[in-house]
């Protein structure tokens, strides 16, 4: 269960996302049946909203061979760390940050299997892979390690949901993670790993949208000695992370902003932010309007931000290119 804290945070951050909103939306369409989301093959571009055209993009990219789908968002960043320098490891402050995220469909976006009692809705099941390092590219005198590498890989079932124009906030889509599993690959006492299960809901309303994700651990074998292969790395990691985030993105024209909160369910003063804004890189010089290189600026402050990191608070200030966003 997530605690009164992190409950509050998010009402009162729902409740102003809806006002500023509100002020933005156009006098509600007249009742109409829910509108379905694009099918494959169609021209993308005419899609309504960023959901349905990452939808019809996603549905093109899974009958193409050789072409993975993007999951989350894929970047490459150098950056500042407030308090890294220094210390027995003797690591650096600038470091550079990368993710790289995509998910394989085994089941037909063009045929997916209905979910369970629900109208209007569409489940298809992917196989999932995210991988997050931070690298201290300019650390020459320590050989310029990898200071952590997290492992992401999951199952999840994607139920995705018509949306009806009445302009309000839809729910497009749940993702069922089955299986998150998520390590660094290092040997004790440097290794941490945990697995979960997770429900992730995205709201949409025009060119807003809102998730919440909740998750639950899995139980595991407590160690004898920090030492053991066996047992578990970070008894302690929801302390630091808690069991749920909520993140809202603006789907601009060309700009993308967004904020991301994860909260600690046993310690109401942990609360981990990140921001990130995102631009057509190409796009501001007048060249290649069509590419998918954007400008990348993001801010990160609190824990967990790394497994190597969970229970350590970072300050981060980093600035790249992004080559996909969340939508």
């Amino acid at each position: 269960m997530v605690n009164n804290s992190f409950t509050v945070r998010f009402s009162i951050f729902f409740a102003l996302l809806v006002l500023i909103s509100t002020g933005r939306t156009a006098i509600a369409a007249p009742e109409a049946a829910p509108e379905a989301a694009p099918e494959a093959g169609a021209d993308c571009s005419m899609a309504e909203g960023a959901f349905n055209k990452r939808f019809c993009t996603e549905s093109g990219i899974s009958k193409q061979a050789f072409v993975m789908i993007p999951y989350k968002p894929n970047y490459f960043i150098g950056s500042y760390v407030d308090g890294l320098g220094g210390g027995v490891e003797e690591y650096q402050n600038f470091e550079t940050k990368f993710q790289i995220s995509f998910k394989i469909p085994i089941s037909d976006y063009e045929e997916p299997t209905r979910c369970l009692w629900i109208p209007h809705t569409k489940c298809i099941t992917f196989f999932g892979y995210t991988q997050l390092s931070v690298w201290q590219t300019l650390n020459f005198d320590r050989s310029a390690p990898f200071r952590d590498t997290n492992f992401e890989p999951e199952l999840m079932v994607a139920q995705v949901f018509d949306k009806d124009p009445d302009g309000s906030w839809d729910l497009r889509l749940i993702n069922y993670g089955l299986v998150d599993h998520q390590s660094n690959g290092k040997s004790p006492p440097s290794s941490r790993s945990w697995n979960r299960s997770y429900i992730d809901f995205i709201f949409e309303k025009q060119r807003h949208y809102i998730t919440l994700k909740l998750w639950n651990r899995w139980n595991e074998t407590p160690k004898a000695s920090p030492g053991d292969f066996i047992g578990d790395d970070n008894p302690d990691i929801e302390k630091y992370v808690g069991n749920g985030e909520m993140k809202y993105f603006y789907a601009g024209q060309k700009a993308n902003f967004s904020v991301e909160l994860r909260d600690s369910n046993k310690n109401a003063n942990k609360v981990n932010a990140q921001i990130n804004w995102s631009y057509p890189l190409m796009g501001m010089f007048g060249l290649f309007p069509d590419s998918s290189l954007r400008l990348y600026l993001q801010y990160y402050n609190g824990f967990g931000e790394t497994l190597i990191d969970y229970n350590i608070k970072r300050e981060r200030f980093g600035v790249g290119v992004m080559l996909t966003d969340w939508l």
